[in-house]
Parts: C-alpha cells; structure tokens; sequence
C-alpha cells in the first residue's frame, strides 16, 4: 500500500487500542454496560446499512450514532474515542450536521470512478467542513482543524470523507474488542467477518483511502460535482 496507509498502519501497532481502552470498575454498571453495548450494535448495524445503500440520511445516523456510542462508553466507565482523529474530525462533522440541517443536501455519494481502496466516495463541499470546524470551541478548533486535514482527503472543493468513516469503525472494533464490550453477534457479524479475513490472509485493516490518479484530473471533477450541490 501507499506510505500514507503504512503509516497510519504503524501508527495503530505503536498506539494500539489498548490505549484507548481503559475500563473502570464494572460491578455497579451493568446497564450502563448494556447500554453501551446497544450502542455499539446500533453502530455496526447504520454502518451496514450505510455500505448497502449509501447517501445522506445513511450518513447522518451513521455520524449520530458515532457520537452516541462515544457517550455510552464513558458513562460505562470506557474511554472513549476521543484520542482518535478520525473521530474528531466526525464529530465535528456530526455537531455542524447536528446543527445545520442543509449538510444532508450537501453531501454527494458516487461509485468511485478511479483506483480507490473503497467502492464509493462520500464528497462533503470544501466549505461545509470549514464551517463545521469554526463551530468547535476556540481551546479545540486548531486541533480538531489538524485531524481533519489529516483525515479527510481534499481534492479541489470536495472533500472525501468515506476512508475516514472506514478507518474508525475499524478503530472502533478495536476498541470495543479491547475493552471487552459484548455487542449483539447478529450486529457485528459481517464486519467481524470480514476483518477476520484480513487477519487471516495478512491484509493490513486500516487503508489509506486516497484515489490514485493525477490530481489535476481528479480535483477539477469532483469539484464540479460538488459544485452542483446546493449553495447555502
């Protein structure tokens, strides 16, 4: 794969998610810990259905319950994710999208026309995500402005979100696996499945996500469909 995925690779083998897996004592919080569990699965399952059948509602339920399962966690006594990245950068997304209702008619989903690790681009306009880290609090906003130029990919005015959508449900897993979380099987079937391959067949998890071709062929095409987006 490309440095970018190899980097990001050791980063996860140096870091590794025992990191952010930090459990406090259980024995007083079962229903916290269903709760959190619940969560997890609710995760698992929007991803899916995000994969199916991708486009802007998919998307906001699945950064909706991102954010539901960081809270779950914590009030379970986990650590959350907020040592990752990729989810400081969602959840700036989230809490703009929370907030501003036209981010759903602001989002474009197409099949990915050129190599790329994943099946689809999920394009967020240039400026969505500039308005999205202005909403952060000023002690954050330099931090949560150095994920997301690290974990969206930019080409022009669009910005591609989707590899950063992979890697933390990646991440994600991880997590939950470290700190012994029981999600539903029925949930988590799939991607288990398919990161059990990976395992097995010595593929890396985490990719680098980003689309191989000159950028001055790929920039001013995806500009020019997230340029038909509506203005707002």
């Amino acid at each position: 794969m490309a440095e970018g995925a190899n980097h990001i690779v050791r980063r996860l083998a140096i870091d590794g998610p025992s990191q952010l897996a930090d459990p406090m004592s259980t024995s007083d919080n079962s229903a916290a810990l269903k709760s959190a569990a619940n969560a997890a699965a609710r995760l698992f399952r929007a991803y899916e259905g995000h994969n199916r059948a991708a486009g802007p509602d998919t998307l906001f339920l699945l950064l909706t319950a991102i954010h539901s399962l960081d809270d779950r966690l914590q009030k379970a006594g986990i650590a959350g994710f907020e040592k990752l990245e990729e989810f400081a950068a969602l959840r700036a997304l989230r809490n703009f999208a929370h907030h501003q209702d036209e981010i759903t008619a602001n989002v474009c989903i197409i099949p990915s026309q050129v190599d790329s690790d994943l099946a689809f681009l999920c394009l967020v306009r240039r400026e969505q995500i500039e308005r999205a880290i202005e909403m952060v609090v000023a002690r954050w906003r330099p931090s949560v402005r150095t994920a997301c130029e690290a974990r969206f990919h930019s080409y022009g005015d669009a910005v591609n979100i989707n590899p950063c959508l992979f890697n933390f449900m990646v991440l994600a897993y991880e997590h939950l696996v470290a700190a012994d979380v029981q999600v539903d099987p029925a949930a988590i079937e799939a991607f288990e499945a398919s990161y059990r391959f990976e395992a097995r067949e010595g593929l890396p998890h985490l990719i680098d996500g980003r689309l191989s071709a000159p950028a001055g062929e790929i920039d001013p095409m995806l500009s020019a469909l997230v340029a038909r987006l509506p203005v707002t």
